[in-house]
């Protein structure tokens, strides 16, 4: 019988311990061997998690398990959490596989679900698992929240000013901690403290400041008003310890209520007093440029109209454009631009100005991106441009593949030859040497191929993958079409389609990197190129 192998770790530690790939596939590769199987693929997940199916080996294995011709009729995994470590996940697939044919059996976990008794042992060893996984998370979490109590460290960098050190608590154990760093530092957070609360001045002008002195950021780079703005409401300067603030089931974008916040005070000491800390955060409110909060809320961010937002870049310092509206007192006011996030924070001297109107830049996007799209749908061009794409893509890996076939079939054939005419007594003295020679160098070529080999990446396109592509390309155009947009609905479908515009300043010309993606895989990429006066 034909089978693939399948074997996850979902961290870097696990690769460490009795859980890693190499020791995974050893016995999968020994329990085959002993019932005479033959592997004819190894499906390898590196640092993956099973708690979903958003895995790009898995998801391979699975659209090829689907195929008529498909070359094997069974998944072997070390155990079933290797496979799956959610029930529902796990009796989808492995129903959607059985349909096919095909069957998942663990090594160490021997079940083939033939028998009533085998289905129960089976679906339990599954939500055993399940409840393992969301038990570690659970476990996990409380560890962290009684740590963050005590004050330790949970890990991440400490802010500007202060350092990590890990303590002894016993004979192994160690806590990490957060204490004073470079008294140069420390002198830098007084001043901007200081200079916040007693001299007006406001991010921009201390980061500017803080540039022109030549002082460097942790991490070495330029100071910007976000910087400053986050040191001015960063509580840890006060001793203060916060933790648990962010909601990471949405990637740190959505904040928690302050009374789910693990607050410890005097946690590491402190580089400002309470008193000055507070009159910033007067002074924050009296200037009424962020209300004095520490956050805000992921649910209260207004609705932006710039719906090019997240996607267009300066073409000098490579920082997005960010939208900003003129006031309606001038003479010309009330106008709308996208200017360059680099200049906004770190003034001129980081990059120079440059805005473009944004009912422009925005007009010529739609119109090209919708000609582009349309051209994609005319006669099903789509799933014959992802293919040519694709092709042009490993041509070069194609084209190297195709040479090595060509060596490896020529010295094959020498050696062969040369050891006939040794067996006949018509080869040369020499002829041993230059087939040992040939065969290291046959040798070094049949790695190459096989490496190369492994580089080439087979494209296996989802049958509903040109049906969601299509599908977002009609609700795509369909917005652009509207004569009032939505500019919500449009940057989140814009999206899909462009990874990113930009302007080039000596010549206006517009450049779309357009893409079609199927989850995160890139199917297909194309450049479109349009003069910024072309709508004039």
């Amino acid at each position: 019988m034909k089978v693939v192998a399948y074997v996850r770790v979902s961290s870097e530690r696990q690769a460490e311990k009795e859980l890693s790939i190499p020791a995974q596939l050893k016995a999968i590769q020994q329990y085959c061997q002993e019932k005479g199987w033959i592997i004819v693929g190894e499906y390898i997940e590196k640092a993956k998690s099973a708690k979903t199916d958003n895995r790009p080996e898995f998801q391979k294995m699975i659209a090829l398990a689907k195929r008529p011709n498909r070359p094997f009729d069974t998944i072997v995994v070390h155990k079933f959490d290797r496979f799956s470590r959610k029930r529902d996940d796990h009796v989808i697939y492995k129903a959607l596989l059985n349909k096919c044919g095909v069957k998942v059996i663990s090594v160490t976990e021997q079940t083939e679900a033939e028998t009533p008794q085998d289905l129960l042992l089976e679906g339990m060893l599954e939500v055993i698992s399940e409840f393992y996984n969301a038990n570690l998370a659970s476990e996990v979490k409380k560890g962290m929240t009684q740590n963050a109590k005590q004050g330790y460290n949970n890990g991440g960098t400490p802010p500007y000013g202060y350092r990590t050190e890990h303590i002894a608590l016993g004979a192994s154990k160690t806590k990490a901690v957060w204490v004073l760093g470079p008294r140069e530092e420390i002198d830098i957070v007084r001043w901007i403290f200081h200079q916040y609360a007693y001299e007006g001045s406001g991010y921009k002008k201390i980061a500017n400041t803080l540039n022109e002195k030549g002082v460097p950021t942790q991490k070495g780079g330029k100071w910007s008003a976000s910087t400053i703005r986050a040191i001015i409401f960063n509580e840890s300067y006060i001793g203060r310890k916060v933790w648990n603030k962010q909601d990471y089931q949405t990637k740190g974008k959505k904040w928690k209520d302050r009374s789910e916040w693990i607050v410890t005070e005097n946690a590491h000491p402190a580089v400002i007093t309470e008193e000055l800390f507070n009159l910033c955060q007067k002074r924050a409110k009296e200037r009424n440029n962020g209300g004095g909060e520490t956050h805000k809320p992921f649910q209260t961010k207004p609705n932006s109209p710039f719906w090019l937002r997240g996607i267009f870049y300066c073409d000098q310092c490579n920082s997005r454009m960010v939208g900003h509206s003129t006031s309606t007192t001038r003479k010309y006011g009330g106008q709308k631009y996208y200017i360059c996030g680099g200049y906004m924070r770190k003034g001129k001297d980081f990059c120079p100005y440059v805005g473009w109107r944004k009912e422009q830049i925005e007009k010529i996007v739609a119109n090209k991106l919708r000609s582009a799209l349309l051209r994609l749908t005319f006669d099903d061009q789509i799933e014959g441009e992802i293919h040519q794409y694709h092709r042009d893509s490993n041509k070069h890996i194609t084209a190297s593949l195709t040479g090595l076939e060509t060596e490896i079939s020529f010295l094959k054939k020498k050696i062969e030859q040369m050891r006939h005419e040794l067996q006949t007594g018509g080869g040369k003295a020499y002829y041993a040497d230059v087939i040992n020679e040939m065969q290291a160098e046959l040798k070094e070529k049949e790695a190459e191929y096989a490496h190369k080999k492994n580089l080439y990446q087979e494209l296996i396109l989802p049958e509903t993958a040109i049906d969601s592509i299509k599908h977002d390309i009609r609700n795509l155009i369909n917005l652009l079409n509207e004569e009032v947009p939505n500019p919500q609905l449009l940057n989140e479908y814009v999206g899909k389609f462009v990874s990113s515009v930009m302007i080039q300043r000596e010549t206006r010309m517009v450049q779309i990197a357009m893409h079609l993606k199927y989850g995160e895989q890139v199917l297909y990429q194309k450049m479109i190129v349009a003069e910024w006066d072309s709508l004039m």
